[in-house]
């Protein structure tokens, strides 16, 4: 099978396998400043088709899923599933926070006969619904999605909503963190795909000027 490298991994990861080393700890030592999708490394990973119910593709995603609403999880698609899945991880970041993408939502073993997740999962390690899924820590130290919310004023962040189809189930418990995720994920991955969604928090009003006195 063939050997699918991503960016930002490219020919410094290549070479370190190709001289004997371990794909999956080149991935765990990879740069956490790039999107989960640019750091799994697995053979032949088809492309899995991701979309949302909510938000068109790179459109803005609706506030009622934002801190400014209600915050809400909005519910996500796919398609494309390729045989022998049996499970998926769905990770969600915000490409544009400083430092490293924030992650706002981390949800794994996902069934792997699912066809998406629907609107408003509760933020718990383990839903219940769908059954066998659990979630991870998300950015701000909770469990389970937390909504855009980028500084007012920005420009909009571009908030990618990744899937990956997986050949079974990651071993890791509930509220894990997504470098354990990850590692769990290595090799393991057959399809993954994402939707980017985008959100500005409107910039604050000026303020009045002082009337003289």
């Amino acid at each position: 099978m063939m050997l699918r490298l991503k960016t930002p991994l490219g020919l410094a990861a290549l070479a370190f396998i190709l001289l004997g080393g371990s794909a999956s700890a080149r991935i765990r030592a990879s740069d956490v400043r790039a999107l989960a999708i640019d750091r799994v490394l697995s053979p032949a990973i088809q492309p899995l088709y991701v979309s949302s119910p909510a938000f068109p593709a790179n459109g803005p995603i609706p506030e009622l899923y934002t801190a400014l609403g209600k915050d809400l999880s909005f519910p996500v698609t796919w398609d494309g599933v390729p045989p022998g899945t049996r499970s998926f991880v769905l990770i969600m970041q915000d490409s544009d926070a400083p430092g490293a993408p924030a992650l706002h939502w981390l949800a794994y073993n996902i069934p792997g006969d699912a066809k998406g997740l629907p609107r408003n999962i509760r933020n718990a390690g383990e839903p219940k619904s769908p059954l066998g899924m659990l979630q991870g820590i998300n950015y701000a130290g909770g469990v389970g999605y937390i909504g855009p919310n980028p500084p007012p004023g920005d420009k909009p962040h571009h908030y990618h909503v990744q899937v990956f189809a997986l050949d079974r189930p990651v071993k890791v418990k509930s509220k894990a963190d997504l470098e354990h995720v990850l590692a769990a994920m290595n090799d393991r991955v057959l399809a993954e795909g994402e939707v980017v969604g985008l959100f500005a928090a409107p910039a604050p009003a000026p303020q009045a000027a002082a009337h003289a006195g």
